[in-house]
């Protein structure tokens, strides 16, 4: 009776000695268990624990998948993880339910590694969820410290083979440095070595069989193969460690072609010196390294002077206001020090953590862990950055400065399940599948060579297996689209990332608010009528007025003249899309709608729009606001209008309605009266009709509405409060430039689709000379790195001509209008 193949394969392997768990083989110390082979104790128990965890999963997304426990950690290893001080340095939140921690984890490489670690809840009690950034080898846990402590939580990860990288201090520079430092020593050594096999090699190309050079031709060989062992232990190491990894772990990756190339050039080479006595090609081995490490080096310079790493500190425009003395300044939170003292604002966000100096705090967390539930803090309490105030102002002074990879990290993380661009996933798909090709090709090649004409085989092969690149495939659109982010960026249109602009490029219906979005930055005519208001009720709305973000309470604190306020209320709440509550003294005052403060709405047909406040539920008066318009609106209105879907969807009453109908030039598509939780179902009838939607809002009332769009836009108007909801940030300056921040996403959707047409004919064209013996290894070598490079300054140069046409005058934003 036949065994069941997955049986037959466990005993292949069993009797092979390889390790089930992580694929080594096994000495006669072999630890067999429940049938398979085991290399160690440490795989077994690893295996024993997953299995009883029901997580024997892990092992059918690879073929021995598993890290081998090369040692067991040391009792007590971890045992500073129980520190106080430490922990705080390592975490980035906690509160009594949960702690959220972010973990680099070197040995992660392979899909049974991302399976495991997301499941990691399912083998340690306690964790409550883990998210994986397999690019970056990042784990971002999130656990409850009541049934976890960080030690434990370390310690599990280590047993099982995934110890974290564990650092206090800031060696990322170091890091750098070393790893450039390598990569000069390895080309170094390259280089010279092959300098030196040419010189010992030059005799043989010139003299002839009766030659001085030919007495010593077997000399000259064993010397040149001395000197190509550095090359390929060291030179090469990289890339043959990766393609090794690579072949184990059934990831086939560029690395393997390489690696080939380079073993057979290396064997064919000591082949001939040894048992035929000639010279071998030890140094086109030579030159195939030197030149691939310097096209290593090449692009490593290309990609730093290109890099459109989102660098917040040079273009994004998150601003406090810091205390100086009894003045308030903005600045940029990258220039946030240590001790500095800060004021936040209702619903602005915490950008640092920080101590509580002044004030009642309400914290909303839910950037941050995702539940909705405010958290109370009273002076002297420790605030997480990432926290959003729901109530009155708050004085805090920083405790560490700004990390802004985590507020970004929290921004990219913190939204909905947007997918990958269509184009991107080809990509992916195509570079792996770009590699099997050329490895088929390479053998068909040698075949086709070994039956017309086996002395060009060697060279054939190789050149195929080196001089196609699909990596380049890979890199058109992380840089085409990053290299639009950092441009537009310039503009005043702050992207999330590059899915955001390539989800923006295919949108085809746009949704606007009104106030905020459509209105002027700080302008408006403000009006006061109704009761007349004591020198303390007046200085009580303005100072409610202050302490929100909305636009309209942002036009009432500037007709007072008031920017901040020193009054302390005893509860202040802002309810978003309706208004302001604050209590003092025993007294309840209120500044918003009209359905909010309870007042006849009589204003319904007025061609402006109306704030209304009350005392003690006491109907006291109301501000009238005269906002003023974007200037060329309606042609701008227009010029959208020829290549977009437009609708409009506030929530202010519809006496401007003709107003509005006379932009748009539509009277079909304007919604008033709007609840935040209309805007949201309207564009989720939007898209439900096959709509790709963008929605442009002030990212106050709006956020539902953006989160729910494919494309959120929050438009930045005076005091910047950032709004997680939003795929971008758009300057009001910049609002003018709308139209052309679409085209030009477009315009670099369309250089990525060319740059795979040209890194198709490239390769294309490339392997068609390697196939037939015309393309020798070395200058392969050369056009190898060259192909990823070329790509690379095709994009980024590509969306640099589209830029200087859609915004001819390149004037760069200025984000310090954000802190006026």
């Amino acid at each position: 009776m036949a065994l069941n193949p997955k049986y037959q394969e466990a005993a292949h392997k069993h009797e092979a000695g390889i390790c089930y768990h992580c694929g080594d083989h096994c000495n006669a110390e072999t630890v067999v268990f429940e049938g398979k082979a085991f290399c160690c104790h440490g795989c077994k128990s690893v295996f024993e624990l997953l299995q009883s965890c029901n997580l024997g999963g892990y092992y059918k997304y690879a073929e021995n998948p598993g890290i081998r426990q090369l040692k067991a950690p040391a009792q007590g290893e971890y045992a500073y993880l129980e520190d106080v001080d430490i922990i705080q340095k390592i975490i980035s939140f906690s509160n009594d339910s949960i702690v959220k921690v972010k973990f680099n984890l070197p040995a992660m490489h392979c899909a049974s590694c991302i399976w495991l670690l997301e499941n990691f809840r399912k083998l340690v009690p306690g964790v409550i969820e883990s998210r994986v950034n397999f690019i970056k080898r990042d784990v971002y846990f999130t656990y409850d410290p009541s049934l976890l402590t960080l030690r434990h939580l370390v310690e599990q990860l280590a047993a099982i083979g995934y110890p974290p990288e564990l650092k206090l201090d800031n060696v990322s520079k170091k890091n750098t440095t070393s790893t450039s430092k390598r990569l000069i020593y390895q080309i170094g050594i390259a280089g010279f070595c092959f300098g030196n096999i040419m010189l010992l090699s030059f005799p043989d190309y010139i003299a002839g069989a009766d030659g001085v050079a030919f007495k010593y031709r077997s000399f000259f060989g064993y010397v040149s193969f001395l000197l190509a062992l550095p090359v390929l232990l060291y030179s090469a190491s990289d890339y043959l460690r990766s393609g090794w990894r690579a072949v184990v772990t059934r990831e086939i990756n560029m690395d393997v072609p390489i690696s080939l190339g380079i073993l057979a050039l290396f064997f064919r080479s000591s082949f001939e010196i040894f048992f035929e006595g000639g010279g071998g090609y030890m140094d086109s081995l030579a030159a195939l390294l030197f030149f691939l490490l310097i096209g290593k080096w090449i692009q490593h310079k290309t990609y730093d002077s290109l890099s459109f790493e989102r660098d917040y500190k040079s273009y994004f425009p998150i601003a406090v206001q810091v205390l100086d003395g009894d003045n308030e300044r903005p600045i940029g939170i990258e220039n946030l020090k240590t001790g500095d003292r800060f004021r936040v604002r209702s619903g602005e966000l915490v950008p640092a953590d920080a101590v509580l100096i002044d004030g009642i705090a309400s914290i909303d967390y839910s950037f941050v862990s995702g539940e909705s539930d405010q958290v109370s803090a009273n002076e002297g309490s420790k605030i997480y950055a990432g926290g959003r105030q729901m109530g009155a102002s708050l004085v805090l002074e920083v405790l560490k400065p700004v990390d802004q990879s985590y507020l970004t990290s929290l921004w990219n993380s913190g939204t909905t399940d947007k997918a990958e661009h269509k184009l991107e996933l080809l990509a992916d798909r195509v570079g792996k599948k770009f590699t099997y090709a050329v490895v088929f090709i390479a053998v068909a090649t040698g075949i086709f060579w070994l039956v017309r004409d086996p002395s060009v085989i060697l060279n054939s092969v190789s050149a195929v297996l080196i001089v196609a690149c699909p990596c380049a495939l890979a890199l058109s659109f992380p840089f085409a689209f990053g290299n639009a982010v950092r441009l537009m960026g310039r503009q005043g249109l702050y992207l999330k990332n590059g899915q955001a602009l390539a989800k923006m490029a295919e949108v085809n219906t746009i949704v606007f608010d009104k106030t905020g979005t459509l209105t002027r930055k700080g302008e408006a005519d403000v009006t006061y009528s109704g009761e007349e208001l004591s020198e303390w009720e007046t200085e009580i709305f303005a100072a409610m007025a202050a302490q929100s973000g909305h636009p309209l309470s942002r036009y009432i604190a500037r007709y007072y003249h008031l920017a901040s306020t020193d009054v302390a209320f005893d509860t202040f709440r802002e309810i978003p899309g309706a208004g302001l509550e604050a209590e003092l003294a025993g007294i309840l005052y209120k500044l918003g709608s009209a359905s909010f403060v309870g007042a006849n709405q009589e204003a319904k047909n007025e061609l402006f729009s109306r704030v209304f406040i009350s005392i003690d539920n006491q109907i006291w008066g109301s501000f009238k606001v005269d906002k003023t318009y974007h200037e060329g609106l309606e042609k701008l209105i227009s010029n959208v209008k020829k290549e977009f879907n437009l609708f409009l969807v506030s929530g202010d009453g519809d006496g401007e309605r003709k107003r509005m109908e006379q932009i748009f030039d539509q009277k079909e598509g304007l919604y008033f009266n709007q609840s935040p939780h209309d805007k949201k179902a309207f564009i989720a009838g939007l898209r439900k009709s096959g709509q790709v939607t963008a929605m442009i809002g002030d990212g106050l009332n709006d956020s539902g509405a953006l989160l729910e769009s494919d494309f959120g836009v929050s438009v930045a108007d005076d005091v910047f409060r950032f709004a997680p909801a939003s795929d971008a940030i758009l300057s009001s300056d910049s609002f003018n430039n709308f139209n052309d921040f679409f085209r030009f996403s477009k315009s670099a959707l369309n250089v990525v689709r060319a740059s795979f047409v040209f890194s198709f004919l490239y390769n294309g064209i490339g392997i068609l000379f390697a196939v037939q013996g015309i393309l020798t290894p070395v200058v392969a070598a050369i056009l190898m790195p060259l192909s990823s490079v070329t790509v690379v300054l095709f994009v980024t140069f590509g969306t640099n001509i589209f830029y200087r046409k859609y915004f001819p005058s390149r004037k760069k934003h200025d984000k310090s209008q954000f802190f006026r």
